[in-house]
């Protein structure tokens, strides 16, 4: 009843969101026609998805799970990175097919514990937070006067500096060759204190990464490459949908903190927050139509998304299958 109530708390908020922006003339769902009308939106929408999320997407996380002695086959990889996206479009916020293809993961291995194959879907999305914030922060040092002369925009340019720079520190940290006995971080996280210990088995995970120093940096240099070809996708349907051409250098900036807010659980894809932020952004910049440009990006994604219940009904029943033969042959 707990959950239900929650669940329906979301989508109560995900609705006055949008029938607010409705409402306020700043959300025109007549707009989404241009996925199936304009050759070129079709074409970048799969582009997007297939390449970028399905491809580049399950590369990323296929070197994770390497990089953790989890060997599995990348068209198995890529197989659950499908059921992963579908469960992302299913159920609130855009993580909990992350959790999915943990369960998965942990399911068929022998010889990793839980902890290992959670890191990783974990540790996926922070290298894809990571690529936000060195787009955003890229794209502030090539106009740095504009940013930090603004009003409005310099607390935006302040976080994402102090963001980056939290991650840098995170990674110095995990590879940081401290002497046996003498890690700080290790010692605090044996402390006797609530919830200190699962802590403690997540920083021994990432420590094992120590071993392939570089493997972390590949990992977000993928989420550049896939984050920069969404960027020059909204930065294209802003100019059809609006008639607006942006800098690219504001529009490195904006995009990266619209897309932040989309990992909040509320609703699948971030509907509702996502189409406020991108509104509220545009709008510190002097630009029109964020929602509407959210609305096409986000439910062209989460329509291909769906795709990915054809690999999960085949899994499932392949895995149904296989534990039946491993059953008659114990007996």
């Amino acid at each position: 009843m707990r959950t239900f109530l929650k669940t329906c708390l979301k989508l109560t908020v995900v609705a006055a969101l949008l029938g607010w922006l409705v409402h306020s003339d700043k959300l025109h769902l007549d707009q989404l026609k241009i996925l199936v009308s304009d050759p070129r939106i079709i074409l970048g929408n799969l582009a997007i998805w297939g390449i970028g999320s399905v491809l580049l997407g399950t590369l990323r996380w296929w070197v994770l799970l390497r990089g953790l002695g989890i060997i599995t086959s990348f068209f198995r990889a890529l197989r659950l990175q499908l059921i992963g996206l579908f469960f992302n479009t299913t159920m609130p916020g855009a993580v909990g097919g992350d959790i999915i293809k943990a369960v998965y993961i942990i399911r068929e291995q022998t010889n990793q514990g839980k902890t290992a194959a959670m890191l990783t879907v974990l540790l996926d999305r922070v290298v894809g937070l990571a690529a936000l914030f060195v787009m955003a922060a890229t794209a502030v040092l090539f106009n740095p006067k504009f940013f930090f002369e603004t009003p409005v925009l310099f607390p935006l340019a302040v976080f994402i500096f102090v963001g980056l720079l939290g991650l840098i520190f995170g990674y110095a940290v995990v590879m940081f060759p401290f002497a046996e006995g003498r890690d700080p971080f290790r010692w605090l996280f044996t402390r006797n204190f609530p919830g200190l210990s699962k802590i403690h088995g997540i920083y021994d995970a990432l420590r094992a990464y120590r071993k392939h120093p570089w493997l972390l940096i590949s990992t977000v240099l993928i989420s550049v490459v896939i984050q920069s070809g969404a960027v020059m996708y909204g930065l294209f349907l802003t100019q059809q949908l609006t008639g607006q051409s942006p800098s690219l250098d504001v529009f490195c900036t904006i995009y990266p903190l619209g897309v932040m807010t989309t990992a909040l659980p509320l609703a699948p894809g971030g509907l509702g927050l996502g189409h406020v932020a991108f509104e509220r952004l545009f709008t510190m910049v002097g630009l029109t139509g964020g929602a509407n440009i959210f609305n096409v990006i986000v439910l062209g994604q989460l329509s291909l998304n769906l795709l990915g219940v054809i690999p999960y009904v085949l899994y499932r029943s392949n895995f149904t299958n296989l534990r039946q033969i491993e059953v008659k042959a114990s007996c």
